[in-house]
């Protein structure tokens, strides 16, 4: 059993755009995608929970950057798990370019709803062991944002078949992708964002109409709120800067 996992490999074009950097959103799905592998290693997967009729969800995530990783460079992706108390299990994530310096941070929180009521269950309670570590990247523990009070729409869309994945609703990092075109079409997003913050509130189908509003400017930064039109929900709020 490793309490760690590290996956390392060369940044594809196709995850990049013209400034030859990584999008925000496959920085994303690469941190999405180490927690999956690791927690399917050790034992405590989506397989394995639904063997005990529950699954995972993402429900937030904080991601700090100094430098978003190059094309053709070799980005290492190092997570581990920090435990679970009750209803919350949380993972954190390091960065590192092909020099070995760290260039991304994140924190994230998770939980585990039953398959049937889809209510939160204990983790703690479920018999797994999330092979926790004491080491943590930032000093100060990351709140869940909440949603801001919105100003203006952006823009209003359909959600195509394209966005889900194998759960059959919106993958989280759809959102993410979303938000960032929709604050960059607004100007209102700086050059290089240093910290991105998302929270995930109600899941998103196929064919659901989703408005995206900006909200008021805060200390904190940009922020954005998806709201689900078809079930009168917001689906994400997102806060850049």
């Amino acid at each position: 059993m490793n309490d760690t996992m590290n996956v390392s490999s060369v940044v594809p074009a196709y995850e990049t755009g013209p400034n030859d950097r990584m999008h925000y959103h496959w920085l994303m799905w690469r941190l999405q995608e180490a927690a999956t592998m690791h927690a399917n290693r050790e034992g405590f997967g989506a397989e394995q929970l639904d063997a005990k009729n529950c699954f995972w969800i993402l429900t937030s995530m904080c991601i700090e950057i100094s430098e978003l990783p190059k094309r053709n460079d070799i980005f290492s992706l190092t997570t581990w798990s920090r435990g679970a108390k009750k209803l919350r299990a949380l993972r954190e994530f390091e960065g590192c370019d092909e020099s070995g310096n760290i260039i991304v941070r994140a924190s994230s929180e998770w939980m585990v709803l039953d398959s049937e009521s889809g209510k939160p269950l204990n983790i703690e309670s479920l018999g797994i062991d999330l092979l926790p570590k004491t080491k943590s990247l930032f000093s100060e523990k990351i709140k869940r944002i909440r949603p801001g009070k919105p100003e203006d729409e952006i823009r209003t869309f359909r959600v195509p078949y394209s966005s889900l994945d194998a759960s059959g609703h919106v993958n989280n990092t759809e959102y993410l992708r979303w938000g960032m075109d929709a604050l960059r079409m607004q100007a209102a997003v700086p050059e290089d964002i240093s910290s991105i913050r998302i929270a995930f509130l109600s899941e998103v189908f196929e064919g659901n109409t989703i408005r995206l509003m900006n909200c008021e400017k805060t200390p904190q930064g940009f922020e954005l709120l998806g709201h689900n039109e078809s079930n009168n929900k917001n689906s994400f709020a997102l806060q850049v800067q």
